[in-house]
């Protein structure tokens, strides 16, 4: 918690919420100013996330492709890129990140390229040979590339 949001909030309400996640003490006004000072010296539990697992979640993970082994690659940088690029504090921006992948693959691959972000979708289409990509990039994000 916030050491300015506890300091702003009404003094039962304050002991309160210093209470919740460290202790189990009484509920007075002195103990509410020691939890505070405890909370900053707590620690998360858990293990931080392995350097190996964490490049994995970084890259794109193909679930479907039936594209040229030099093609796929191209186009998952390109994912991966446009997407970064539009990723900010309150998310991916879907539309930019959707508009510039298909710009960006129309002009390497000539037209008709549709491109698909989001986090819960199905689709049944019909593609060109070649040209299909069905994957996942940050394991929430399902990307969908293809021609027609």
């Amino acid at each position: 918690l916030d050491n300015r949001l506890l300091a702003q909030a009404p003094q039962p309400l304050r002991a309160h919420l210093c209470l919740l996640p460290l202790c189990s003490r009484s509920l007075s006004p002195p103990h509410a100013q020691s939890c505070s000072a405890e909370s900053e010296s707590v620690k998360m539990a858990g293990r931080p996330i392995n350097s190996d697992l964490r490049k994995q979640m970084q890259k794109a993970i193909v679930k479907h492709s039936d594209m040229v082994g030099e093609m796929r690659t191209e186009v998952i940088d390109t994912i991966s890129g446009c997407i970064d690029k539009f990723n900010g504090a309150e998310g991916v921006n879907f539309e930019a990140a959707t508009r510039l992948i298909k710009e960006t693959l129309d002009k390497q691959y000539g037209f008709n390229w549709h491109v698909a972000i989001g986090k819960g979708f199905s689709f049944d289409v019909t593609a060109q040979n070649g040209t299909l990509l069905y994957g996942f990039y940050q394991t929430e994000l399902a990307i969908l590339v293809f021609k027609c």
